[in-house]
């Protein structure tokens, strides 16, 4: 899409809020150049590489509309998608899949087994994002337009993986290079196009007219996507009727939200989690029991109830309660008299009782949770620094290194697929720290994870009781402070329908093309 830099400027005096260089009169311009029923979804996310074989985080917000999987996955089913049948044989270290015919890439090209061939050897070959999930991929045959034929090296639940990640990129997207792909540019098969990318600013998607789900009257033609920083100003712009969508609203703000008539908000359950990763590495919570001493200085109860007001539920464990393979664990109890028993147990002299809790803005009930902590802390002379990074990037180049690290990380995960291991493969040694934030090394549990992973293939509760396994010694290690597993809360217009469908808490991403008015 082109836009009319003239047809932008033309309305922007009398702006009503100001949105991250951009104004509210320049979005209306863009909304109105045709006459389209279009939805504005704000966010304080800035997306940062939105190449889809690599991008592993909030970037799927987007991408999850733009491109698509072979399968997808709902209800504890895997289901079709731009595959239509799929076979797994030689114990499931080969699987035949079978593409759905007439699909289309947003260029006019051909979805076709020469294309996925190409898109997943692509997202192999650049090892990066969640191609560790496919490494073990060896061959890829095309017997014929629409039949695939992928050999991995071990046994592989490839319905699991390939439900869940391995967005099926256009060729021509993969020959111009990751630098046009990182910079917005897109070539997929979902119900929208990106058509516009400013980073940090916007991104506006337009409807596929081709896409092959077809179209029905009142689905949405276009989104604009502006950058909000302000959580104050999403909500004004919420109530306003300026913007449509609102994800991640604070938990606090949802009672008043749900009084105003042209504002519905939805709580739907997720596979969303948050945790502080303990490191186990610096000094002094490389002592465990004064690592123990911290799960009983979190007062799950009070966070639950005053802080997330009842949109999350206390953890049962490293991995969702609603997620196969999980275990069941007592991951605290607020007890001050038992937290200042284990340390003073813990050997760690109470000159040294001090450690800092590094994390982000953008999670309201992150920042206020740990805070209270750091109240439950003083309480027994344990001193909490709170560091807070204003962006999530700057966070985590501090968290990856040794010597800026917090001994309390912030987390927020979700799984990749619908499999433990992506809950609990964030735990997994490494050399250097990518998201492994508690520093925390045992061989033993990453050959659980790591055989879990490939008994998903074979027999889903030996590789269930596998998980388990690993999650004990994480439990028995003290290695992260359990939360909050947290329901997804969004506002919205009242006149948008099909907000529930849209929300499976197999994908972070809402699916727009489920959305109508």
């Amino acid at each position: 899409m082109t836009i009319n830099r003239r047809d932008i400027l033309k309305g922007a005096a009398g702006s009503s809020v100001a949105i991250a260089g951009l104004n509210w009169s320049s979005l209306q311009a863009i909304a109105q150049q045709t006459k389209k029923n279009t939805l504005t979804w704000i966010w304080d996310v800035a997306y940062q590489n939105m190449n889809p074989a690599i991008a592993n985080a909030a970037e799927a917000y987007v991408l999850g509309n733009v491109y698509e999987t072979l399968f997808a996955y709902k209800d504890g089913k895997v289901l079709p998608k731009l595959a239509t049948a799929w076979e797994g044989t030689e114990g499931g270290k080969t699987w035949t899949v079978k593409l759905r015919e007439g699909v289309k890439f947003h260029d006019g090209s051909p979805m076709n087994s020469a294309a996925v061939k190409k898109s997943f050897e692509h997202t192999r070959d650049l090892g990066k994002g969640n191609s560790y999930l496919i490494a073990g991929l060896e061959h890829v045959d095309t017997p014929d337009e629409h039949t695939v034929l992928f050999r991995f090296k071990d046994v592989i639940a490839f319905d699991l993986v390939a439900g869940g990640s391995g967005f099926v990129i256009g060729p021509a997207g993969i020959d111009k290079g990751d630098e046009w792909l990182n910079q917005g540019n897109a070539i997929g098969t979902g119900p929208y196009k990106l058509t516009e990318f400013q980073q940090g600013k916007l991104i506006v998607l337009d409807k596929f007219e081709d896409y092959w789900g077809g179209w029905k009257s009142g689905q949405i033609d276009r989104v604009l996507h502006p950058y909000v920083a302000e959580m104050s100003t999403r909500i004004q712009m919420i109530r306003s009727g300026e913007a449509s969508i609102c994800p991640r609203i604070p938990a606090s703000q949802m009672e008043s939200l749900k009084t105003l008539s042209n504002v519905s908000v939805a709580d739907i359950p997720s596979w969303r989690t948050q945790f502080y990763m303990i490191n186990t590495h610096k000094y002094p919570t490389d002592n465990l029991k004064f690592r123990q001493a911290l799960l009983s200085l979190w007062d799950h109860e009070s966070v639950l109830k005053d802080i997330f007001h009842g949109i999350a539920k206390k953890p049962v464990g490293p991995v969702v309660s609603t997620m196969w393979g999980h275990g069941t664990y007592d991951v605290g109890t607020y007890d001050p008299q038992k937290a200042l028993s284990l340390l003073e147990e813990s050997g760690v002299p109470k000159k040294d009782w001090r450690i800092k809790a590094l994390y982000y803005a953008g999670n309201q009930e992150q920042i206020d949770a740990i805070e209270l902590f750091r109240a439950n802390a003083e309480a027994v002379g344990l001193d909490v620094e709170l560091e807070l990074e204003a962006v999530a990037t700057s966070y985590n180049a501090k968290a990856r290194s040794p010597e800026t690290t917090g001994h309390l990380n912030a987390m927020v995960n979700w799984p990749g697929y619908p499999s433990p291991q992506d809950f609990l493969g964030i735990f997994k040694g490494e050399e250097k720290p990518v998201w492994n934030f508690s520093y925390y090394h045992d061989e033993e549990y990453d050959r659980l994870v790591g055989e879990g992973f490939k008994l998903e293939g074979l027999d889903k509760d030996i590789a269930a009781k596998t998980y388990i396994a690993a999650q004990d010694r994480l439990m028995q290690n003290a290695v992260a402070i359990f939360y909050a597993d947290v329901d997804r809360v969004v506002a919205y217009s009242s006149d948008i329908k099909g907000m529930e469908q849209a929300n499976n808490p197999a994908y972070e991403w809402i699916s727009l093309y489920s959305l109508s008015r």
